[in-house]
Order: C-alpha cells, then sequence, then structure tokens
C-alpha cells in the first residue's frame, strides 16, 4: 500500500491510519478510516492535553506517545464510536488533516 504521509508517530496509507506507540508500553493501533464518525480539529492548550505525553487524563481522551507534543499547536480528535476517543498530534498538522478529510468524507468540527 502506497504510504500518503508519515512521521514518527503516525503512518496514513490508501485504508487506514496507523498510531505508533498507541499501546502502553508499545504497540500500535491501525484505524480504518471508514472506522472514524467523527472528526474533530482544534487548538491544544495545556487545559486540553498539551502538556500529555502519553495516555488518558480527566477527559475520555487517549493520547498516543508524542514526546514533543508540548511545541505542537494543533490537535485532531477521532470518534471512532467508542466511548474514548482518539487524540492524535502528527507533525504535519494540515496534510493529516487533509487526508483524513478525503478519505473519510467528514468535515472537521
Amino acid at each position: 500500500m502506497p504510504i500518503l504521509y508519515e512521521d514518527k508517530t503516525l503512518v496514513c496509507d490508501d485504508q487506514a491510519l496507523t498510531i505508533k506507540n498507541y499501546y502502553f508500553p508499545w504497540g500500535s493501533r491501525r484505524v480504518g478510516y471508514s472506522s472514524i464518525k467523527g472528526l474533530k480539529d482544534q487548538d491544544m492548550t495545556a487545559l486540553n492535553g498539551g502538556w500529555r505525553i502519553w495516555g488518558m487524563g480527566l477527559t475520555p481522551e487517549w493520547y498516543h506517545l508524542d514526546i514533543g507534543r508540548p511545541k505542537k499547536k494543533r490537535q485532531m480528535v477521532l470518534d471512532l464510536g467508542e466511548f474514548i476517543k482518539v487524540v492524535i498530534t502528527p507533525d504535519e498538522h494540515d496534510t493529516v488533516l487533509g487526508i483524513l478529510e478525503r478519505k473519510t468524507g467528514l468535515n472537521p468540527e
């Protein structure tokens, strides 16, 4: 499968998004684009995950391991129809957002 985007934490190919270092202590999660029911694009602050390196805080949002997250300004929240939402913080935010919009047909909130 051709790779559309890759950085140290994410890979987007034609069929799915693979989130590296999703599970503790290691392990990737592959999410098919058709599994994504909702997409939120938002600013990241200290109150909504800006300093979270890995895991979940008080809100039901899971952050994959990304030691560079404190330097990033934007995040995407993926609704997979589960209680816990998946948050991703790619190095090239706009590129991945464009891929997700095309592959899912969703408009981000």
